[in-house]
Order: C-alpha cells, then sequence, then structure tokens
C-alpha cells in the first residue's frame, strides 16, 4: 500500500472556509458603539431619563442582570449606559461591572453591556423587560 506523507500541500483545504466563517461570526457581533463612552457629569444635566428601574432579575446566557434602578453613567453616539445596582454574575463566580444600554435611536430597544478586556461589550436583548425610564430623585432605600 502506498502511504503519501501528508504535507500542507497534499491535506485537504477545509481550514479557509471555516477561518472565515467564525472571523465573519466574530465582525457581525461586534457593536458599533464606543469601547470607551463619555461619562456623563453631573454639571451637563442629563441628556436624557436618569433612572432606568428593573423590575426583576433578568438573565442573558451566563449572565444575571440584577432587578432595581440603574442610573445613567454614560453617553456615546449610538445610546446611553446606565450602571447596574451592584454587578453582574457571571456563571455564578465572576463579577463584572456593567448595566443596561438604551438605543438612542430606538430608546425601547435595551440590550445588557459588561466590561471585558477594558472595554464595554454589548450583551444580548432586554426589550421584553419589564422596566421604566424615569428622572425623579430615587430614595436610598430603593437602591439594592
Amino acid at each position: 500500500m502506498n502511504r503519501v506523507p501528508l504535507n500542507a500541500s497534499t491535506m485537504p483545504v477545509r481550514l479557509g472556509p471555516q477561518l472565515l466563517n467564525v472571523l465573519l461570526a466574530f465582525l457581525l457581533s461586534a457593536c458599533a458603539g464606543s469601547p470607551h463612552p463619555r461619562l456623563v457629569s453631573p454639571s451637563e444635566g442629563p441628556p436624557t431619563q436618569r433612572y432606568l428601574e428593573l423590575y426583576r432579575d433578568k438573565q442573558i446566557a451566563t449572565l444575571h442582570f440584577p432587578a432595581g434602578v440603574y442610573t445613567l453613567d454614560a453617553v456615546d453616539k449610538i445610546g446611553y449606559y446606565y450602571r447596574a445596582p451592584r454587578k453582574i454574575a457571571e456563571a455564578g463566580f465572576v463579577w463584572r461591572d456593567g448595566g443596561i444600554f438604551v438605543s438612542k435611536r430606538d430608546p425601547y430597544k435595551l440590550r445588557g453591556y459588561v466590561w471585558r478586556a477594558g472595554a464595554i461589550t454589548h450583551i444580548g436583548n432586554l426589550s421584553h423587560a419589564k422596566h421604566r425610564l424615569f428622572d425623579q430623585d430615587v430614595p436610598a432605600e430603593f437602591y439594592r
């Protein structure tokens, strides 16, 4: 039986399409927002509602977004970032800074976000989670 040694010229070319699919999936999953949105300072006043209340805990994959009052923290060209009342639990044992992103173009479109590797990563869809946006000050006992 003749055995041909395998090398780069005799191996089937299957890595190209697989690598292209992985690269395409990565590019499509990237967000269009800035990796470092600008913090909203108290002196400039809020450009939108200052608070977002999430009525129930919400889970997206392994991330757990707590119920409670989220506070407007930052803005970029595509939307507003509301910081969670406490850290976001990932897989039950990793805690991340994050919160809820509200689109400027469609304020009914909500997504989760977390800080990973020094940049913001938008996660999932929270548009159907029961919530409200409001602007009045919240007493400290309502922060969880």
